[in-house]
């Protein structure tokens, strides 16, 4: 630093602390870097390598757990305050929500529920599937309630929408409910209730399929 003024002004220290009246010592204490000054730039050196290694994907928060597991005792402010320095910003991620009905079920059922709404417990039983976010990817909950009593009688967690899902939470439903004639299970139109294996599941048990109209 002290050499880039002398050759930019081709001037000595001397002569440009003297036309700005200060001490030569304000200038050499200047020129030298603080301990924060320093660790700032230890840090942010490392922060820097973090992000173009992740492909600028990386936020502070993200940057900070890494610096953390590596041993660097860093707060989020600083490590956000030292990515504004060097203008890294993390790319923002497309919104993304999994679909988890496509209304394509082969050959959709009548809603037998539109006159018939169950007036006791284990008359009529409701699917449906949700996702739900874990890290960086999606589970699938398939649930199956009691219509009447609304109490969940069956569910199934998995890393996919196959049909196996759903035909996993109506065992379970089936395990720990009585079996009664005429019993009805309603879903939606997607394509994993209108599967042959959940199907062959309803025809062995006996149950009368029902389905909602589209996007209903």
């Amino acid at each position: 630093m002290i050499t880039d003024i002398k050759q930019d002004t081709g001037h000595s220290i001397r002569a440009i602390c003297g036309c700005l009246k200060l001490a030569r010592s304000s200038y050499y204490h200047a020129a030298t870097p603080t301990l924060r000054q320093s660790s700032d730039q230890q840090i942010g050196d490392r922060v820097a390598d973090i992000f173009h290694r992740h492909r600028s994907r990386y936020g502070y928060r993200r940057i900070y757990q890494e610096l953390s597991d590596e041993g660097i005792r860093c707060s989020r402010n600083r490590v956000r305050r030292l990515m504004g320095e060097r203008d890294l910003n993390a790319l923002q991620p497309k919104s993304f929500a999994p679909r988890t009905s496509d209304g394509r079920a082969d050959k959709p059922c009548e809603n037998l529920l539109v006159n018939n709404l169950p007036k006791r417990p284990n008359e009529a039983l409701a699917g449906d599937i949700t996702h739900i976010q874990v890290g960086e990817g999606w589970l699938y909950l398939a649930v199956v309630i009691d219509l009447c009593s609304r109490r969940v009688v069956g569910w199934k967690l998995a890393d996919h929408m196959r049909s196996e899902l759903v035909v996993g939470a109506l065992d379970q439903a089936l395990q720990s409910t009585e079996r009664r004639p005429n019993r009805i299970f309603h879903s939606d139109r997607g394509s994993q209730y209108g599967s042959k294996a959940f199907r062959e599941t309803m025809s062995r048990t006996g149950m009368a399929q029902s389905m909602s109209a589209r996007a209903n």
